[in-house]
This record gives structure tokens, sequence and C-alpha cells, in this order.
């Protein structure tokens, strides 16, 4: 994170002292997983093609892969989760998820900013793909995510690392 300087002296934030870790996902982070899955999702899903329970459990369970989640942490409370696979020179986000009540505090920045200076240090460009009326979107953007392209529901988006 950025920090003013004035005079030789740093300036904290709030965000400066909280703990944000990543750690290996467990089994019982499943339903966790699922549950903050269905709470940010839930609307644009509806809006786009209608929610319908049972075709979100079977989606979710055939999208899950424990080994590539890792659960987001604030201060060893868990706010959120992101699914990560490396294919060749490309790290794919496939979920990045916070807690409704966890957004709007810049934390998925601060995370996106570390999965992509961590990628940039591999050589490795990074994908993903977001709604169209997803407010990630911009998020996304703003960290030089550039549409490759789209279809009705989704834009697909890229990065390309500078050590390429």
């Amino acid at each position: 994170m950025k920090r003013s300087q004035g005079a030789g002296v740093k300036n904290s934030t709030a965000l400066d002292l909280v703990k944000i870790a990543l750690r290996r996902a467990q089994p019982v982070d499943y339903g966790l997983a699922r549950q903050i899955y269905a709470m940010a999702m839930r609307d644009l899903v509806e809006q786009a093609f209608g929610w319908n329970e049972y075709r979100q459990d079977l989606s979710f369970a055939r999208q899950y892969v424990q080994s590539e989640v890792r659960i987001i942490t604030l201060n060893g409370r868990d706010i959120g989760w992101l699914q990560t696979r490396v294919v060749g020179p490309t790290l794919h986000l496939f979920q990045f998820y916070i807690a409704p009540a966890w957004q709007n505090r810049g934390l998925g920045r601060l995370i996106l900013k570390r999965l992509l200076a961590q990628a940039d240090r591999q050589g490795r460009d990074v994908a993903l793909s977001v709604m169209k009326e997803n407010r990630a979107r911009q998020l996304y953007e703003r960290h030089g995510f550039r549409i490759t392209h789209e279809d009705r529901y989704k834009v697909y988006m890229r990065t390309i690392s500078s050590n390429l």
C-alpha cells in the first residue's frame, strides 16, 4: 500500500494496520466458500439467467478444486476466497470473492495487487473472466486488465507481465 509522506514522516492508513493473509483451503472450507459465493453472486446470477439452487450447487461442485483455493483472512477471520491455477505462462484467477460485509474497504484491491506482483515476479500474465455487470470489472480494469473477448454474460480479461 502506498503511504503518503510529509516532512519525512510516514502516515499510516487503517488498511496498513490490518493483517490480510491467504491460507490453504481445508475440506471444512467448502461450505464457507459456497456461502460467500452465493452472497456475492446471487443478485448478478439472478439478473442474468435466474438462480436455481440445485444448478448452482452442481456448478459450484464442478468448479471448486480445493488444492487451488486459498481462504482470505483478515486479522485471522475468514472473509473471502480465491482460486487460481497456473497453465503455462498464465496464472488463471478462476474465483475471487470477498464476503459482502467486507467489500468496498480496499481489501480486494490489496489482495489483487499482491497476486499481480507475485505473477509479475514469476513472469506470468494473469487471466480471468467476470460477469459484465459485476462491479469487480472496474477493479480489474484499474489494475491493467484488458478485455480479450466476451460472450453474452462475461468479459474475458488479461494483463501482461512486465517480465515476459
